[in-house]
């Protein structure tokens, strides 16, 4: 994606839970700044997804692992927080809604010094909800679009299994070099 963080590396050894990884190189200005677009939130959904994505078009809907489950809880994260407290949702509108930072969690569960009623509290559950489909539908769109770049990073993976960035760029360029981000290299 071209508005996001490059990758470093792709590994299918296992590692604690996980069956594999994919490790970015972060973008240094952004990092620094703690300044993030709308769209690169969005494009860390999209791409927190591609895991479970890809495990749903290689083994199917009822096959999926949880492998992605710590996955499922960044983007689900990454969504309430630009819901919550980042202003970014046309719906939510501009502000912050998430209550009193300093409230226990216990309290905030309770519903303690929180001013959000049920119809908004719903209606940020909709919003979270829907960012997260949307993103899903298109992480799903863009692999199964590129489903040959899929198959051949899996095989690579098989022989190898380890990729770094260069490698990955490689493949990508074999087969479709107009996917390749400006600067990517």
């Amino acid at each position: 994606m071209a508005e996001y963080d490059l990758v470093s590396k792709i590994s299918i050894v296992p590692r604690g839970g996980a069956g594999g990884v994919t490790i970015f190189t972060p973008d240094e200005e952004a990092m620094e700044s703690g300044m993030y677009s709308k769209q690169y939130l969005l494009n860390r959904i999209c791409v927190g997804m591609g895991g479970r994505i890809a495990e749903e078009i290689i083994n199917g809907k009822n096959k999926v692992t949880t492998g992605a489950s710590s996955d499922f809880q960044v983007v689900t994260n990454t969504a309430k927080m630009m819901v919550e407290q980042m202003g970014m949702s046309d719906l939510i509108g501009p502000r912050n809604v998430m209550g009193d930072p300093n409230m226990s969690p216990m309290m905030r569960a309770m519903g303690g010094g929180n001013d959000q009623g049920p119809i908004l509290q719903e209606n940020i559950d909709n919003e979270v909800d829907r960012i997260l489909t949307e993103q899903y539908k298109r992480g799903m769109e863009i692999m199964m679009t590129n489903k040959d770049i899929l198959d051949q990073i899996a095989k690579t993976l098989i022989e190898k299994e380890k990729i770094d960035g260069g490698q990955l760029l490689d493949i990508i360029e074999a087969l479709k070099p107009d996917l390749i981000p400006q600067g990517a290299r």
